[in-house]
């Protein structure tokens, strides 16, 4: 467990100060408001921009992670020391890393999926350049998000194998402190103080634990941290640029949270001006999608997988052939969103299951009970809370229809977003995790817009004093949560930290097999049911005819395709 906080305590420095160098090289020079979370968050953005894009030469092996971990720290110390940034980001991630390490020490990555396609996919990018037709071994290689590129950066000679598991855990510390220093923020509006409220709520009630994170964490924590943005009294140049860049940074991790563009696009078309439209931030933007969707092509043959209309089925190595092409997962996907595997009655295959809304019953015997079990703590929580706070404040509540507010436009803007991401997540896509900021932000803005018209005139430093109290409660019972998790894992002298190669501990990075083709190695097979992180490229989908499976290698790079 020390090694856990020491690790985490130098990345979350090194992340920290990388945000730093981003805000100040794209963003603005200009800091009115220091949130130094906000700094570890931006790192993120530029840590998955150098990962994508070395990518396309190198393998993100361990001698040029350990360049990379340590040039921003130069850069700073050289050209942009800045003493009073370098003491809080010290300061602030000794508090970081013990509360990280008591989220992520004898946990584990989120299952199934970590070891199907995130863990495996890190290993293929510690190991080699980008390998075109990659998803035609493994086709949830096809829509893999930015935080894999962000892992495998970690895996250095320092923390080993065991650095790709810091950043997951570093963004969730990163978001409530950020949480926090924005309530304590006296520049706020009463509709952001009780959206804060209501999100550091949540993500202490729903995502405290390292293994439920996962890559849909990283992708709802920046939706919520792009309203927050949206809803903050900034200029607007400040607030274009930081949601234009957290637009696409959102999209890079989950494309089912593509609405966020609607945000910097109708912050344009309110207030167009050129210089909105050409500058740094906006450059860094566009190369950095591009840069991803050229990634998604040269895997896929298309340019966000699994959608068909953005396939090119020219190219040799898009796979149009078997069930693991996009037309096909694309509807096996959604099929499972919908419950498609709880029928009890005459099965419907995946395309007769989501042809009409005879799925809905299906769903919410299962999915849909599973979802409010999630919510209901939260929600009586806030329930409670709200009620206790009306019951001591009876006067302050009272309507007042001439109540103006300059922010009511964004708001009612971001409600409307919400609404129809909240429509599109349930009709399209209905499992928990791919899209619940659409709907908690759309909760939490509509009670936020709601109640700024009935709190009138209450004392809003009274009000912020009890709910710091609050949440200093609600942070105890979740490091008391982990500390009872931690500790007979502690005296079992289990392995502290989260298990990448299997669940039970058993199996190591070299539990695969070789596949062979004409005495060429082809990929690796695991022994156990899924790759974990294991040599790469390895898959578990192999149902395939290898007959019909080639590889050749042009200048160093690998292309995967069928006959």
């Amino acid at each position: 467990m020390l090694q856990i906080f020491l690790f985490s305590f130098l990345t979350s420095i090194q992340i920290i100060i990388s945000g730093y160098l981003f805000y100040l090289l794209f963003i603005s020079k200009q800091i009115s408001y220091n949130n130094i979370f906000s700094f570890g968050l931006l790192g993120f953005i530029l840590i998955g921009f150098l990962g994508l894009f070395f990518n396309f030469f190198v393998s993100l092996n361990r001698y040029l992670n350990d360049a990379f971990f340590i040039f921003p720290l130069i850069f700073f110390l050289i050209f942009y020391f800045n003493k009073k940034i370098l003491k809080r980001a010290v300061f602030f991630s000794l508090i970081i890393s013990f509360f990280l390490t008591l989220t992520v020490a004898f946990d584990n990555h989120y299952t199934p999926d970590a070891g199907s396609y995130h863990l495996p996919y890190i290993s293929l990018l510690n190991e080699n350049k980008i390998i075109i037709g990659g998803s035609n071994i493994h086709y949830r290689f096809g829509h893999i998000s930015i935080f894999q590129y962000i892992s495998a950066l970690y895996n250095n000679h320092l923390f080993e194998d065991n650095g790709i598991s810091i950043p997951l855990g570093l963004i969730y510390c990163f978001f409530v402190g950020y949480l926090i220093m924005e309530i304590l923020n006296h520049q706020n509006n009463k509709i952001l103080y009780i959206f804060l409220f209501i999100i550091l709520s949540f993500v202490l009630f729903r995502m405290n634990r390292f293994s439920d994170l996962g890559n849909d964490g990283p992708a709802n924590i920046f939706f919520f941290y792009l309203i927050i943005e949206s809803l903050k009294k900034n200029i607007f140049i400040y607030k274009l640029k930081i949601t234009s860049v957290l637009s696409v940074f959102i999209f890079l991790n989950k494309i089912t949270l593509l609405l966020a563009f609607l945000v910097p696009i109708y912050l344009l078309i309110k207030n167009f001006k050129i210089n909105s439209l050409i500058n740094r931030t906006n450059i860094f933007s566009l190369i950095f999608l591009t840069l991803f969707l050229v990634k998604n092509f040269l895997l896929t043959g298309c340019l966000a997988f699994p959608i068909e209309q953005s396939c090119f089925q020219k190219v040799f190595w898009f796979n149009d052939n078997n069930k693991y092409a996009a037309k096909y997962v694309r509807m096996e996907n959604e099929a499972w969103t919908k419950g498609w595997p709880d029928q009890i009655e005459l099965k419907k295959n995946h395309s007769d299951y989501i042809s009409d809304l005879g799925w809905i019953k299906t769903w919410k015997k299962n999915h849909g009970i599973v979802i409010i079990k999630k919510l209901s703590p939260f929600l009586i929580f806030l329930t409670i809370v709200f009620v206790t706070f009306y019951l001591f404040n009876r006067k302050s509540f009272y309507f007042n229809n001439k109540e103006k507010d300059k922010d009511s436009p964004i708001s009612l803007m971001l409600i409307t977003i919400c609404f129809i991401g909240s429509l599109m997540w349930f009709f399209k896509f209905p499992i928990f995790r791919y899209g619940y900021s659409y709907f908690i932000s759309f909760f939490g803005l509509t009670v936020s817009f709601i109640l700024n018209f009935f709190l009138i005139s209450f004392d809003l430093q009274k009000f912020k004093k009890n709910i710091i109290i609050i949440f200093l409660v609600l942070i105890s019972v979740v490091s008391l949560k982990n500390l009872i998790r931690i500790i007979p894992s502690y005296q079992n002298s289990l392995h502290a930290w989260p298990q990448i190669y299997s669940n039970d501990f058993k199996y190591t990075k070299n539990s695969y097999k070789p596949v062979y083709k004409n005495s060429k190695l082809f990929f690796f097979k695991n022994e156990t049911k899924t790759c974990f992180y294991s040599k790469s490229p390895c898959t578990h989908l192999f149902n395939f005819d290898l007959d019909d499976l080639n590889l050749k290698e042009i200048y160093g790079y690998k292309i995967y395709y069928f006959n």
